[in-house]
């Protein structure tokens, strides 16, 4: 088991909430060869749900981009859409049909680490426990119903909503190995496909 930072230990997040602060974002993750992407949605609190965060990690940073306060995302339908720059989720199915749902965003080169983990047979496969097994990373679930379209957002929030993506080129990493061992790389390959 390779042992991580706790939660606690790791710098804040990078919040984007402007036109400006969205296009710097999205030039400078073009570079990235794949990125860490989750969303928040407030569908406990309205009739018709919609994307209230989408996060977003790389290596070397952790970003929460708040759609209720930007005018427009266009800037990321060229990241999602590229085959070349995987994007990596855990459980994307929920994401994707909210993205495309309020965005029009289409996708290419994904890896699902639930979808993984579902593959190999593994009796949990939920974010929380296979990073705890697998990093010994606790996350603490206390804001898992929160309202995430009520603003302003509070930095503990802020910190909650980027561990969804902040250790999953980790959590990718060990399924990757796992799923060459046992020979199904090509069977999950085809269900993120399916996605």
């Amino acid at each position: 088991m390779t042992a991580f930072p706790p939660p606690a230990a790791l710098p804040p997040p990078r919040l984007v909430e402007t036109p400006e602060g969205l296009r710097a974002l999205a030039a400078a993750l073009a570079a990235e060869p794949a990125l860490a992407v989750d969303t928040e949605a407030n569908s406990l609190f309205v009739y018709r749900e919609r994307v209230c965060l989408i996060q977003i990690s790389t290596p070397g940073q952790d970003v929460i981009i708040d759609p209720l306060r930007l005018p427009d995302l266009a800037p990321l339908r060229p990241l999602f859409a590229d085959p070349r720059q995987q994007k990596v989720f855990h459980a994307a199915e929920y994401d994707l049909i909210g993205l495309r749902r309020d965005f029009g965003f289409e996708f290419a080169n994904l890896f699902d680490t639930m979808v993984a983990a579902r593959t190999l047979g593994w009796p949990q496969t939920g974010l929380a426990p296979l990073l705890e097994l697998h990093f010994g990373v606790k996350m603490n679930k206390k804001h898992q119903r929160a309202n995430w379209g009520k603003r302003p957002l509070t930095a503990d929030l802020l910190d909650y909503a980027r561990l969804d993506t902040h250790y999953l080129f980790a959590l990718q990493a060990v399924l990757e190995r796992e799923l060459a061992a046992a020979g199904r790389t090509e069977e999950a390959q085809e269900e993120f496909a399916r996605l």
